[in-house]
């Protein structure tokens, strides 16, 4: 078998270590540049591709992976990436294409590591009506969240780059960026239509107060979706929670809970963030290109509206100087709440109610500094 690997970073080494037996790997990293021409001239660069009927592409850059993506449609050829950025942008595009040819494109390893979730959504879970799921897509950010309370920032971070959790660039795994990307991938594949990570309400984890660093509950960057009567509600931001499956989903695991018509409510979790956990799900569709399968033909469906942030209804956690007003605008907006003090401050837990109505609350006391954090 002749396949190619496109760059041979974390991830990339990792694969070529794994596959590395029998086959005849030819493998383009920065030295040997990603375009061949350095190595090969023009001609050679065009029969590479009619020669092979595989590429493994683990770049990460988008304008560079084009290049291999449109030889592979001109010579029908399968694809596999762990580019978040280029599926979830172009989800639409790359699948009627490949489909077009009869060839698949194959991106398991660019959303949770190795749970392999596309696969099961693709399988087991393609008929399923999903209530809700409720998940964890950025092992980066949740091996910082867990190690938070005796560490800084800067020095998470920089373990985080030693260890391959985490890029070099490493500002979209800490923006939440990545999450997003590998949020709208999850979300579309469940709806059966793209939908772009652009509609998606996004909170990253900086700005975390050092109270909050050392309180009790677990704090973790939630990725939420509920579909209530074909309303979509989309929501990535930090969550402090008590639920025992999160609890214990620490260092750079991947968690994801569903919950269908059916099959009620599926647990799963593994490790996310890293070049082995990843290579592991590269090799798995690897393997997978070889069974003989086309592009399942999926009938139009009816799109979804999507609601805006200001109507989940959660639970908060409000911590505040104290001011007897409090009181009066907390009766007044009808918002069940427990309140107890904090040397000057006053920590009120608030019980479910709408996020605007939170924010109309908190608009009589916008000239005083609060915090606002949201509990599951």
């Amino acid at each position: 078998m002749n396949f190619s690997i496109f760059g041979l970073g974390n991830v990339g080494s990792n694969v070529f270590k794994i596959l590395n037996l029998n086959n005849k790997i030819l493998t383009f990293s920065k030295k040997n540049r990603f375009n061949c021409l350095v190595k090969f001239n023009q001609k050679k660069y065009e029969k590479l591709f009619k020669n092979r009927n595989l590429f493994i592409e683990l770049i990460g850059s988008i304008n560079l992976s084009f290049e291999i993506i449109i030889n592979c449609i001109k010579n029908n050829n399968n694809y596999i990436t762990a580019n978040k950025d280029l599926i979830s942008k172009y989800f639409f595009f790359l699948f009627f294409f490949f489909n077009k040819i009869n060839k698949n494109i194959y991106y398991e390893a660019s959303v949770c590591g190795s749970l392999p979730i596309i696969n099961l959504l693709n399988n087991y879970y393609s008929k399923e009506n999903l209530f809700y799921f409720i998940s964890i897509l950025n092992g980066t950010c949740n091996y910082i969240l867990t190690n938070i309370k005796n560490n800084t920032f800067l020095k998470l971070i920089n373990l985080s780059v030693k260890k391959g959790f985490a890029e070099k660039l490493f500002e979209k795994d800490i923006l939440g960026i990545d999450s997003v990307f590998k949020f709208s991938i999850l979300i579309s594949k469940t709806n059966n239509y793209y939908i772009s990570f652009n509609l998606i309400y996004l909170e990253s984890i900086f700005g975390i107060s050092n109270y909050i660093r050392k309180i009790y509950f677990e704090k973790k960057h939630l990725s939420l979706y509920l579909n209530l009567n074909n309303y979509l509600f989309l929501n990535i931001s930090l969550f402090l929670t008590k639920n025992i499956f999160f609890f214990k989903s620490k260092s750079s695991y991947n968690s994801i809970i569903l919950n269908c018509k059916n099959s009620k409510k599926n647990i799963f979790s593994s490790l996310g963030a890293g070049g082995e956990p990843t290579a592991s799900s590269v090799v798995s569709n690897f393997y997978q290109s070889f069974e003989k399968k086309t592009f399942f033909k999926k009938k139009c469906f009816k799109k979804k509206s999507i609601i805006n942030k200001n109507f989940i209804c959660l639970n908060y956690l409000i911590k505040i100087k104290f001011n007897y007003n409090l009181f009066f605008f907390l009766n007044k907006f009808k918002i069940k709440f427990i309140k107890f003090y904090f040397k000057k401050y006053l920590i009120i837990k608030i019980k479910k109610t709408f996020y605007k109505k939170i924010l109309f609350f908190l608009y009589f006391f916008k000239k005083k500094k609060f915090f606002l954090y949201k509990l599951l």
